[in-house]
């Protein structure tokens, strides 16, 4: 596997049932991600835009049981930066729905300040009993494969967008998670090209 990017802990969660997070935060903006399209011969396609700079602060998790093969995703969508608040209502969210399930959720994120903020830092440290936390290696979000999830949307369902209100852009946001969601086979695509797990593990349990 994989394995050889996990560190013991993390090898020990695969025995012992554990439930695999990979969280990592991006942002989008009313200003379209420009894609490559298609247009008739002469004429250049053109993308109109509000000209407008607001922003949306997503937050992402891809979730994985090696055990029982099940993948999904859940995503926060913010108006304005990620602070240590943004991040302490997300592990709240998560505690509420993964502490009642008794099993050990392994949460991997990278190294940003807020996630190294005080706040935070008491929270999972008075969670252990269901929750363990693990940093990405730093300048490697290739490992990451919500970093994937976040590409797809971008391009996807994003792609060529010009929204008319920030309204409508977590509209459009939601549908693409929400498309993602019941797709194993592409929520284990990310997993895949992250190199955490390969196509014979991910395939046991289809």
């Amino acid at each position: 596997m994989a394995c050889d990017h996990l560190d013991g802990h993390q090898k020990g969660g695969i025995k012992d049932r554990a439930i695999f997070g990979f969280f990592d935060e991006s942002g989008v903006s009313d200003k379209p991600v420009v894609v490559s399209t298609w247009g008739r011969k002469g004429i250049t396609p053109v993308i109109l835009s509000s000209g407008g700079w607001k922003n949306l602060a997503l937050l992402g998790l891809i979730t994985y049981q090696p055990h029982t093969g099940r993948t999904t995703n859940l995503a926060w969508i913010r108006k304005g930066s990620v602070n240590k608040q943004t991040i302490l209502r997300v592990l709240l969210d998560m505690k509420r729905k993964y502490e009642p399930l008794r099993k050990r959720f392994i949460l991997l994120w990278d190294g940003l300040p807020v996630h190294r903020s005080k706040v935070v830092k008491t929270f999972i440290e008075t969670n252990k009993s269901w929750l363990s936390l693990h940093r990405f290696p730093a300048y490697a979000p290739e490992l990451n494969p919500q970093e994937y999830q976040w590409s797809a949307l971008k391009r996807k369902d994003l792609g060529n967008y010009c929204p008319p209100t920030t309204a409508a852009l977590a509209a459009k946001v939601r549908r693409g998670i929400g498309r993602m969601k019941n797709k194993s086979r592409m929520l284990k695509g990310f997993l895949l090209k992250s190199g955490l797990w390969n196509v014979k593990e991910l395939s046991e349990h289809q």
